[in-house]
This record gives C-alpha cells, sequence and structure tokens, in this order.
C-alpha cells in the first residue's frame, strides 16, 4: 500500500514533492492548476524537470493530479452567462467546451510531469437527462485524451451524491466508462467519504468487503487504480461531501482498520485529503495514524 496526501504545490510544483518527503508520502497528489479559476498554470520546464527528478529520489509513486473544482462535462454545450459570485453576469461561457479543454490541459501537463492520472469529479446534469450528460462526459473525455496522447490516464472519481452529481453509485461510473470508450486509459477513484455518504456500509463489519465485491461485479476491480482516504463530518447516507481527520468522524479507527486491512487494495495508492489538525490539510499526525490503523487492520485480517 502507497500511503499518500494532497498537497500544496505553492512556490513551484517541485516544492509538493518536497512536502510530501516531509510528511512521510509514498505517494502524492497535487493541483496542478489553480483549482477555483481556469487560467492554467505556466508550469517552467525547470520546476518540470525537478519534480521529477525529486519524485524519483525519493521513490515516490505513483502521482496522480486533482481536476480543478470547476470542471462540469455534463454541462450542456451552449454559452451560459457567468461573472463574479453574487453580481450580474457580465459575459457567458461555454462550460462544456471550458471544461473538455482544462481536462486536455491536466493531462498533458500530467504527462510532462510523469502523473499516472488525472482524479476527475464526473460532472452533474444541470437539468438534462441523465443519458444526455453521459453521452457528454463520455465525448469530452474521449477527445481530450485523443488530444493528450500518452500514459497520464483518467480516474473517474465517486461522488457523495449531493444534488444532480453523477457517480453517486457504481451503475453511474461504469454508464461513464462504457461512453468513454477508451479502457486503457481510464480507471477509478474511490473516496472512503463520499461511500459512506452516498450509503455505502464501509465501516460495517464485512461492509467494505461488500462493496468492493459489489464494484468488482460493476465495473472491475482491475479498474480501481486509487483511493481518497477521508472521515466523514456527516452522518451515513447524507449525501453531504464533508472530509474529517482519519478517526475523527462518523466511519472512525475501527472503519479505517477494516478498510485499509484489506487485501484486494494493498498494491493501490491511498491519498489523504483530510482537514489536519490545524487546519491546514494532510498533516504528520494524520499519516502516522493511517500507518498504524493499516498495521492493526493486517494483523486483524491475519496479515
Amino acid at each position: 500500500m502507497r500511503l499518500g496526501a494532497h498537497v500544496s504545490s505553492s512556490g513551484g510544483i517541485s516544492n509538493a514533492i518536497d512536502r510530501g518527503v516531509a510528511l512521510g508520502c509514498d505517494s502524492l497528489q497535487v493541483f496542478t492548476h489553480n483549482p477555483r479559476t481556469w487560467a492554467p498554470i505556466n508550469h517552467k520546464d525547470e520546476e518540470i524537470a525537478a519534480f521529477r527528478a525529486k519524485a524519483a529520489a525519493a521513490d515516490m509513486g505513483p502521482l496522480v493530479s486533482h481536476g480543478l473544482y470547476l470542471i462540469n462535462l455534463g454541462a450542456p454545450d451552449k454559452e451560459v452567462p457567468t461573472g463574479p459570485p453574487g453580481k450580474p453576469a457580465t459575459k457567458t461561457r461555454n462550460i462544456y467546451r471550458a471544461s473538455q479543454e482544462s481536462l486536455r490541459q491536466h493531462i498533458a501537463i500530467g504527462e510532462r510531469l510523469g502523473l499516472s492520472g488525472i482524479v476527475l469529479h464526473v460532472g452533474s446534469s444541470k437539468g438534462s437527462t441523465f443519458d444526455e450528460a453521459v453521452g457528454r462526459i463520455g465525448a469530452a473525455i474521449g477527445e481530450a485524451l485523443d488530444e493528450a496522447p500518452g500514459d497520464c490516464d483518467v480516474f473517474l472519481e465517486n461522488t457523495a451524491g449531493a444534488g444532480d452529481t453523477i457517480g453517486r453509485t457504481f451503475e453511474q461510473l461504469k454508464a461513464v466508462y462504457d461512453a468513454v470508450g477508451q479502457p486503457k486509459r481510464l480507471g477509478f477513484c474511490l473516496d472512503t467519504q463520499h461511500l459512506f455518504a452516498s450509503g455505502f456500509p464501509i465501516h460495517e463489519e464485512g461492509g467494505i468487503d461488500r462493496v468492493l465485491d459489489d464494484f468488482d461485479r460493476t465495473v472491475g476491480l482491475d479498474q480501481l487504480r486509487c483511493f481518497h482516504l477521508n472521515d466523514s463530518m456527516t452522518a451515513f447516507g447524507s449525501n453531504r461531501d464533508r472530509h474529517a481527520n482519519i478517526g475523527e468522524g462518523e466511519i472512525g479507527e475501527d472503519g479505517f482498520r477494516r478498510i485499509l486491512g484489506h487485501p484486494a487494495i494493498q498494491g493501490l495508492p491511498m491519498i489523504l485529503e483530510v482537514p489536519g489538525a490545524e487546519g491546514n490539510g494532510p498533516d504528520v499526525e494524520n499519516m502516522e495514524r493511517v500507518r498504524r490503523l493499516h498495521r492493526e487492520g493486517l494483523d486483524a485480517r491475519g496479515g
């Protein structure tokens, strides 16, 4: 198991590796773009080279990035009014086309950085039917992969299930996977908090076994490429995306022992996205707690 965390890349993308080393990470997740704006970051060649060199020296990997929060490939393919929050719209934007271009940029820079993949929120239907939205999502991801060739893949992430977001169930994720039509460059990332909030009983005795068996039947465990490790501030089945530090939320330490001890996920990168003790993101305390719970989970299963 490759334990890691989402870390800041401020000051230069190569600094993310230094921050990961300080946390004791085996793997890593970063933003390669500012997650709240459409404008891409112009990463300098020397920063990209330093990122790759530092990662190799630290034996850190797999490495992934997370798509920016604005991306919605399920949005209608049309111009819509846009502007600062709480103020009148001053211009228009095609969210669908902007999302597709941003994904292409993510894949291209991911390839230069040597990333295994881009973790992507699938999107929301925005008032159209599920089938219409899935068709748009599949077409956009397929075109982005065609336009950015290489070995950097796209990992579809499950959602907590709020509103009209797509990806709450494994059947929805499989529908998007089938619509893309490029299985060699497409995989999945499961988020523990999102599973819990969507009503998957990963915290119960034997729960993670049933959930992963369901995933295997519906999608295939061989397509699972990454895990996000987050406890939940909100109740089971709440459909609310609120992360808590490991062992301090509703999933709890017993739940994470069961999850981390499961034999089918021992080779995967397990990425923390928790708030941290000081509210500054994943920290040493959470990393050490996960390592302890991993050992205890393996012991409980006789591993």
